[in-house]
């Protein structure tokens, strides 16, 4: 009797797990072959709710696996389709426009006429994919992969912040998950939240207490990470109206917790102190380009690998690069990346250190190196011109380290007088060729 109902049980338990493989017929084998993504599904509002692997990856499964099966990358169009309003936020925000496989700043480009067609797809509000970033460009496919395309897929990927299977919030509400790309010497809003007052009290006191970044930049819950913000990439500005709005809401944002009148000075600050460090910014644009137009910079746009954009050409707007450059170049790269951006986002991010000896000295100290830079690159091609101009008028340099200078200088001197008597030179000309010749003897 008892072997009869345990093959009765054996039987009900076949026929359970052959219903529950026909009805989840992944589970069954990634159990044994990816135990933990099966495991993060089992524990989630998805397998509760009865959101299988197939309503998400496509339905491309080949259940004896006679031919390999293709897995549907799932983007947030496919999770739009449960997710409709986190959906929509998403895509209106910074997180959602611009970023996909780092192609779109071609879209900051000052190069080209502004209009619809610059930022979207002809008559529509679909955002542009085609237009190309440089920096992506140039790094081998490994380097795309890895350092570009990890945070650049955020746009059109939810797992970016939620995990992959799991669906519990608190590993998107942790803060640190921001840090995965909003950390390091381009733009560390993570580490300048992390140690200001804000990050600090944060970890001794929680959420309620203090704000992290969600609070925020997704505030009451919104998935566009825009809101508040009163600039673009690299503190482009908006129009008078949306700048106005925008802070009206950032306003709001941080009286939860401050006056309104703190925090309106402290985000005007801000604002200042941009306007401030794009001046400086602005200054060392202008010198790269008086270097270059003098031929100074080494190599020079002609002898390096072409941009990818624009062939062999100067280029230090939106789309410069960070190899094959000139010294001066390559500190204005730093300026322009790293120590501009820090300067005013320290202050946004309520942290002085960063805004000052991370962003404001270096941006200035570095501004130094350039001006010196330049000057050095300009008296040496004085000193160039000048040993020119004394070869052309039969002076060697030889002859100045052989210990006779004298001589060669009275030489020198003489030749010119000849050509004067010969009618060659005029009277000025004899004049100024005299003045340069002596003034290459140091008289």
């Amino acid at each position: 009797m008892r072997k009869i109902a345990l093959l009765i049980l054996t039987v009900l338990f076949c026929l359970h797990e052959g219903r529950a493989s026909e009805k989840e017929p992944c589970a069954s084998c990634h159990k044994q072959k990816t135990p933990g993504i099966v495991n993060a599904w089992e524990s989630s509002a998805h397998a509760g709710a009865q959101v299988e692997c197939l309503e998400c990856h496509g339905d491309r499964y080949n259940a004896d696996h006679s031919s390999a099966h293709e897995r549907k990358i799932v983007t947030a169009h496919v999770c739009a389709r449960c997710h409709a309003k986190e959906a929509r936020n998403h895509f209106a925000g910074k997180h959602g426009i611009g970023f996909r496989a780092g192609r779109a700043c071609t879209r900051n480009d000052m190069k080209t006429d502004k209009g619809c067609t610059d930022c979207h797809e002809k008559g529509s509000l679909i955002p542009r994919h085609e237009a190309e970033c440089s920096s992506f460009l140039t790094q081998s496919p490994e380097m795309q992969r890895q350092g570009c395309l990890v945070c650049h897929m955020v746009e059109n990927r939810c797992d970016a912040c939620h995990s992959t299977h799991s669906t519990d919030l608190s590993i998107a509400q942790n803060p640190a998950i921001c840090s995965t790309c909003h950390l390091g010497p381009d733009h560390p809003q993570y580490e300048m939240w992390e140690s200001s007052k804000h990050g600090i009290l944060f970890r001794q006191k929680g959420r309620s207490y203090s704000p992290d970044c969600a609070a925020c930049h997704m505030p009451d819950g919104t998935h566009n990470v825009s809101e508040g913000i009163t600039m673009g990439l690299a503190g482009q500005e908006y129009s008078p109206d949306v700048r106005e709005r925008e802070r009206d809401k950032m306003l709001k944002t941080c009286a939860r917790c401050h006056s309104k009148s703190f925090a309106a000075l402290n985000l005007k600050d801000g604002d200042a102190i941009q306007r401030q460090s794009k001046a400086l910014v602005e200054e060392a644009d202008s010198i790269i380009r008086e270097l270059e137009k003098e031929g100074l910079l080494l190599p020079s746009p002609a002898a390096r690998p072409a941009h990818p954009l624009y062939g062999n050409t100067l280029e230090i707007g939106a789309q410069m690069l960070y190899e094959n450059l000139s010294r001066a170049e390559a500190l204005l790269f730093r300026m322009k990346k790293f120590y501009y951006i820090i300067s005013y986002k320290g202050v946004f991010h309520q942290n002085p250190d960063y805004a000052h000896w991370y962003g404001n000295a270096p941006l200035k100290l570095t501004l130094s190196e350039i001006r010196s830079e330049a000057e050095l690159l300009k008296e040496l091609k004085r000193l160039r011109d000048r040993v020119n101009n004394l070869s052309a008028l039969g002076f060697s340099g030889a002859d100045s380290e052989s210990g006779t200078d004298k001589e060669s200088l009275k030489t020198a001197l003489r030749k010119l007088k000849e050509r004067l008597l010969k009618g060659e030179l005029s009277k000025d000309e004899y004049e100024k060729q005299r003045a340069e010749i002596l003034k290459g003897y140091g008289f």
